[in-house]
């Protein structure tokens, strides 16, 4: 799997983490119109784009685990 995800990226995904890649996108960008953290924002983009990038079968690879 090329794509790597840093913690943030990680954290993210685990909170909208669904039972598929394309969930998780969709989840994601519902809540972008919220997000008033320019920060926030651009992970969360960032997050979509490396989504997009990955198969399904990379996405049910991954192994995510929130950080404390």
């Amino acid at each position: 799997m090329d794509t790597m995800f840093t913690v943030e990226e990680s954290n993210l995904i685990c909170i909208f983490a669904g039972e598929s890649r394309n969930e998780a996108i969709e989840d994601i960008e519902r809540a972008l119109p919220y997000l008033e953290d320019t920060d926030m924002a651009e992970l969360s983009s960032r997050v979509i784009g490396k989504l997009r990038d990955m198969t399904d079968e990379e996405f049910e690879q991954l192994e995510l685990t929130e950080a404390e």
